[in-house]
């Protein structure tokens, strides 16, 4: 038996040692797996922010392209409308004085006999002139004048 126990003890000994040396060799093998895929998935990952940077970066020039084409024209209306109310305001203005220059002369009218009512007379149609019968007559040399009714 001592030959047999002497097999077995061998028989375990060189099971030991595979098992020992396959265990280091799946390790191993584990290991370089695991190290390969470590390094496909940090490849991946760089690629893939890389694809994500280079997409936000094409979005935003989408999006400011987008932005500009209602920026612009918002910015155009409102400096025509600017525009606009600054002309429209010197044009008021003007016509405002020119109003005010239009009263002072109808004052000035009124004041030396704008209520005078002229027509036109006979059948000549001439230019003729209400009278004011009550006002009396004027004579300057071989000129007579008469006082217009308004005045």
């Amino acid at each position: 038996m001592s030959e047999i126990s002497k097999l077995a003890a061998a028989f375990e000994q060189k099971s030991t040692e595979r098992a020992e040396n396959t265990e280091k060799a799946v390790q191993s093998a584990f290991e370089k797996h695991e190290n390969a895929l470590l390094s496909e998935l940090s490849a991946s990952e760089k690629r893939t922010r890389d694809a994500i940077r280079a997409q936000n970066q094409r979005l935003q020039r989408t999006a400011l392209k987008s932005w500009m084409f209602i920026a612009i024209p918002l910015v155009m209306i409102g400096l025509l409308a600017a525009g606009a109310s600054a002309l429209m305001g010197k044009y008021i203005t003007h016509q405002v004085e020119q109003i005010a220059s239009y009263n002072r002369t109808l004052e000035t009218l009124e004041a030396e006999g704008s209520k005078i009512t002229l027509t036109y007379c006979g059948e000549n149609k001439r230019l003729c002139a209400k009278i004011d019968e009550d006002g009396g007559s004027y004579s300057n040399g071989d000129d007579k004048y008469l006082i217009l009714d308004g005045y």
